[in-house]
């Protein structure tokens, strides 16, 4: 009997890669014995199948290999077929190696993945692909998911495709194998993938909101803070609500925070200043001013997020290089502490948060992140080797117990801070500290050509240093005086003239003038810690 060609060229090309594939190891091992125990089994054609009677079951082989039937109770692809087909690949005369096109891989949309697997999914699958994916591509493509964990094994068609939850549908472990298939043969662009997901913003409804946050604002600022009515509270909870629908968190922070000192101010707290309550103001007017003048691409990244997922970072070297507190009228405080990595030459930080809503008072309490054998606070000027790190887009590291920490022996900060990235020429700061930028993009390491302390202005209490650079141009350290800053104010009050000082800080403008907060100084860079 001659076997149909349709089914003799998908027998010809179906190895035992691909049987593995359809099935699995053990069923294809276990088919390869009950056909050892065959003596000619009887088998017909029928149209463009063939009917192989297997014992007390009957097989239809077909083409595609994965539409075949048993008439076994078993759902898979079962030792019978697998059976069946590697008898009738030894019936088959001997014919040249068909090669796999995967056409079907190739066909299935970026539309049909996005689906399966959602934006949460599709970002930290792209995450994962930036890491490295371990695929193997034969007759089969092997894809290794050890974060799920799943295995894949993708064959043609791809409806016949295999997945360690033996779901049967094109489930979510699929849909993330097909999509690193197609990113290896340059079939999608990553960064494509990345604009795609962050364009969802309806840019006429955000210019809408943005205009009515700014109006209103403007209207406060007419108004005066004393002929304030109450009702103030409520419009601005209200902007904050048509910012939050419109998908806008940083304006809607900005305006939860104003929210939060127009409150201290009817409510008489000890804790209101009205230089506070103008610096709120001007933040969110100026981020509402930004997005309804943004284009698209702009007006993402002004929007920031309201959550950060964190994603796979790989294994990080990350080296301490300063912590600050912080508290809030939100209810909360906390302690956050800033990384260098080396192998990028970017920061990166790690936030630990308090509430303070019970008894208006924050625990204090040390951490020890990632398994470390000391408090974060006693890894200052330490290196720390990281595996497994999980960061989100605004660069904050997850605490998750999946991550490995080890403590390195403690460097000098000039041992692993690159010279060219210390800031000596204060005209490059001006970039860094535009209104609105991101925070660790603000971030610098400066070394000062020289530096003075004024006296402490006690009407506004602040305390102020002037640095200055070759050009003599002035950058002015400031710290206001507050409980969680006592400990800043006290050691820059110790300061002596004759210490050469490296300063780690947060620059910014306020008006005409180019300013620094110092999270940390170093008056021994080069040498030991």
């Amino acid at each position: 009997m001659r076997i149909p060609e349709t089914l003799q060229a998908a027998l010809s090309a179906a190895d035992e890669a691909y049987l593995i594939g359809l099935s699995n190891k053990g069923t294809v091992n276990r088919g390869k014995k009950d056909l050892a125990a065959l003596t000619d089994p009887e088998w017909t054609v029928e149209g463009e199948s063939v009917r192989i009677t297997l014992g007390d079951v009957s097989c239809q082989i077909k083409a595609p290999l994965g539409d075949s039937i048993c008439t076994c109770p078993s759902s898979g692809m079962c030792r019978h077929r697998i059976a069946a087909i590697l008898f009738l690949k030894d019936q088959a005369p001997t014919a040249e190696p068909v090669e796999v096109t995967f056409d079907s891989l190739k066909s299935c949309s970026v539309d049909q993945i996005r689906k399966t697997l959602g934006n949460k999914r599709l970002t930290a699958a792209l995450a994962h692909w930036e890491n490295g994916v371990q695929m193997e591509e034969s007759t089969v493509v092997n894809v290794e998911m050890p974060w799920h964990p799943a295995t894949v094994r993708l064959v043609e068609p791809l409806e016949h495709s295999t997945c360690t939850c033996h779901s049967k549908t094109f489930c979510i472990h699929k849909a993330e194998a097909v999509l690193y298939w197609q990113l290896s043969h340059s079939l999608l662009n990553p960064a494509d993938l990345v604009i795609q997901l962050e364009s969802e913003l309806d840019a006429d409804a955000v210019r809408a909101v943005c205009k009515a946050v700014r109006e209103e604002l403007r209207d406060q600022l007419t108004t005066g803070l004393s002929r304030m009515p109450r009702s103030v509270c409520d419009t601005v909870e209200r902007l904050a609500g048509l910012s939050h629908t419109a998908g806008l968190a940083d304006l809607e922070r900005a305006l939860r925070s104003l929210h939060g000192e127009y409150e201290a101010y009817f409510t008489r707290s000890a804790t209101f200043r009205d230089t506070a309550l103008l610096e709120r103001i001007s933040q969110a007017f100026r981020l509402a001013s930004a997005l309804e003048q943004a284009d698209e691409d702009r007006m993402q990244k002004l929007a920031g997020t309201f959550r950060d997922d964190y994603q796979p970072a790989g294994n990080l070297r990350l080296y301490l290089m300063g912590l600050r507190e912080f508290s809030g009228r939100s209810g909360y405080a906390g302690t956050i502490y800033y990384f260098y990595q080396e192998k990028t030459g970017e920061f990166c930080t790690f936030t630990h948060v308090r509430p303070t809503f019970y008894d208006g008072k924050s625990r204090q309490k040390e951490v020890s992140p990632w398994n470390l054998p000391c408090t974060l606070r006693q890894a200052w000027n330490h290196e720390i080797d990281l595996k497994g790190a999980k960061m989100s887009r605004s660069g904050n590291l997850s605490a998750t117990e999946q991550c490995q920490a080890t403590l390195l022996p403690g460097k000098a900060p000039g041992a692993i801070f690159p010279a060219s990235q210390i800031v000596t020429d204060f005209g490059k700061l001006l970039e860094q500290a535009k209104p609105n930028a991101p925070e660790l993009s603000r971030l610098a390491v400066i070394r000062p050509a020289g530096w003075e302390k004024l006296p402490y202005d006690r009407v506004r209490q602040v305390l102020t240093l002037r640095l200055w650079d070759g050009q003599n141009r002035s950058l002015w350290l400031e710290v206001a005086y507050k409980k969680e800053e006592a400990p800043v104010v006290e050691a820059l009050e110790r300061l002596s003239p004759k210490d050469e000082l490296v300063f780690f800080g947060i620059v910014y403008r306020e008006e005409d003038q180019l300013k620094c907060y110092p999270i940390e100084y170093f008056t021994d860079w080069e040498g030991e810690p």
